[in-house]
C-alpha cells in the first residue's frame, strides 16, 4: 500500500468512529419539577425488588418530542406516561437464585449459571442519568447530574390464609 491509501484508510476509520458516538446535552429544553428514584422491595420471598425512576415536567412538552428511555445505574428502561407531565421508568431486579451452589471446591459448583455482566452505554455516577428523546425521527440524549433518592418503599407481605 502506498502512503495515500494508508492515510485515506485511517481518515475513514476516524470519521466513522466519531459519527457513531452520541452527543449528550446537559440542559433539558423543558423545565422539570422533580427527578427522583425510589427503591422498592417485595414483601414475599421471590417477589424481587427494583427501582422506579420518576420524571415530572412543569408543563407538557411539544407532541413532536417523545420521551423514550432512561439510562441509570448500568441499566436502561422505557418510560411509561402516567399523565401529561409525569413519566416513570421501572427497573426490575430478579430474586437471587437460591439454587446457587457455593463450595470451596470449584468442581462442586458445576451447573451454576455464569453471572450476567451488563455494560452500560454511558459512563455515569450513581446519581446521574441520561434521558433519551426522539424528535422528528432524530434521537437526542440529555444528562441529569443530580437525581435524588426517596425513601425505600417496602411492600408488605400478604396475610396468611386461615
Amino acid at each position: 500500500m502506498n502512503k495515500i491509501t494508508i492515510i485515506v484508510f485511517f481518515l475513514i476509520i476516524g470519521l466513522t468512529s466519531c459519527s457513531s458516538q452520541q452527543e449528550v446535552k446537559t440542559n433539558l429544553p423543558w423545565k422539570t419539577e422533580s427527578v427522583y428514584f425510589q427503591r422498592w422491595i417485595g414483601g414475599q420471598e421471590r417477589t424481587g425488588s427494583g427501582i422506579n425512576f420518576y420524571l415530572k415536567f412543569s408543563e407538557p412538552f411539544s407532541p413532536n418530542f417523545h420521551l423514550k428511555k432512561v439510562y441509570f445505574r448500568n441499566q436502561e428502561a422505557n418510560f411509561i406516561k402516567e399523565n401529561e407531565t409525569t413519566f416513570v421508568a421501572r427497573f426490575y431486579q430478579k430474586p437471587i437464585n437460591s439454587d446457587l451452589i457455593l463450595d470451596g471446591n470449584a468442581s462442586n459448583e458445576y451447573g451454576n449459571s455464569s453471572p450476567e455482566i451488563i455494560k452500560s452505554k454511558f459512563d455515569l455516577k450513581d446519581n446521574e442519568a441520561i434521558l433519551e428523546f426522539e424528535q422528528d425521527n432524530k434521537t437526542q440524549f440529555f444528562k441529569i447530574n443530580s437525581v435524588k433518592e426517596k425513601e425505600l418503599l417496602a411492600y408488605p407481605s400478604t396475610r396468611p390464609r386461615n
